[in-house]
């Protein structure tokens, strides 16, 4: 059985277990109120590929979205989230049989231990901001049909790297301020590639819609792909 997208505004969202995402997948952005933040309000962008999801939302507005910069307004969520997943990393591990605990990754340890030392005090306002948090997006996306943001603020870095600075990135938590919140939140979102920057190194634009509107995340992201398909710097006549 098929069901249609669900529009924010226009009626309940279709039951989880039974959607059909192919259906009007290929319907395109006309019309759709689109939000672009391209710092959620406090995050700092590496300028190339902020220039990069500039010109990737640009691609949505040329297709008939009516596309305007303005952020959610909520702070960076950052404590809120540290203190759900680290919390949960300490829970986690401590249910390890001790021979397995040796065996985590060194940083997950680092963060377990951290997340051992939370108080249920603190653990429970940040239950609270987190409520809060999914109020203020829920608002926000009564009067959009979407969000677009940069995927990352950075370039990719080296492989096997936790964080490409430990200086200006204590935690990997530091370089992913656009992803995260909507872990938070609940919100579903996709991530498409956008370009390359002047070293070759992917950018990308992350697509977020209301609770439930997944379908609707997947039609803007299939529209945004269907007029700059992936290609490989190194082999631009081969789309993927």
């Amino acid at each position: 059985m098929s069901y249609p997208v669900r529009i924010p505004g226009t009626g309940p969202p279709c039951p989880r277990t039974c959607r059909d995402y192919d259906v009007r997948l290929n319907n395109g952005v006309e019309g759709l109120r689109i939000a672009y933040s391209p710092t959620l309000g406090y995050a700092d962008v590496d300028p190339e590929i902020a220039a990069l999801v500039e010109t990737a939302k640009d691609v949505l507005a040329g297709q008939g979205a009516v596309v305007e910069q303005i952020d959610p307004g909520f702070a960076d969520p950052a404590e809120t989230f540290r203190r759900h997943w680290f919390s949960a990393a300490a829970y986690m591990i401590n249910s390890l049989p001790d021979d397995q605990k040796a065996l985590v990754d060194p940083g997950l340890q680092e963060i377990a231990a951290q997340g051992a030392d939370i108080t249920m005090t603190q653990y429970m306002e940040a239950v609270s901001a987190r409520n809060d948090l999914g109020e203020t997006m829920s608002r926000f996306l009564d009067r959009y049909d979407l969000l677009l943001t940069p995927t990352l603020p950075l370039p990719a870095f080296k492989a096997g790297e936790e964080v490409p600075d430990r200086q200006a990135y204590p935690r990997w938590t530091n370089w992913t301020p656009f992803t995260f919140p909507f872990n938070l939140t609940q919100n579903p979102a996709a991530t498409v590639p956008c370009g390359f920057t002047s070293e070759g190194l992917p950018a990308g634009m992350q697509i977020i819609g209301a609770k439930d509107a997944d379908a609707l995340v997947l039609r803007a992201a299939r529209a945004y792909e269907t007029s700059c398909p992936f290609r490989m710097p190194d082999n631009p006549n081969i789309q993927h």
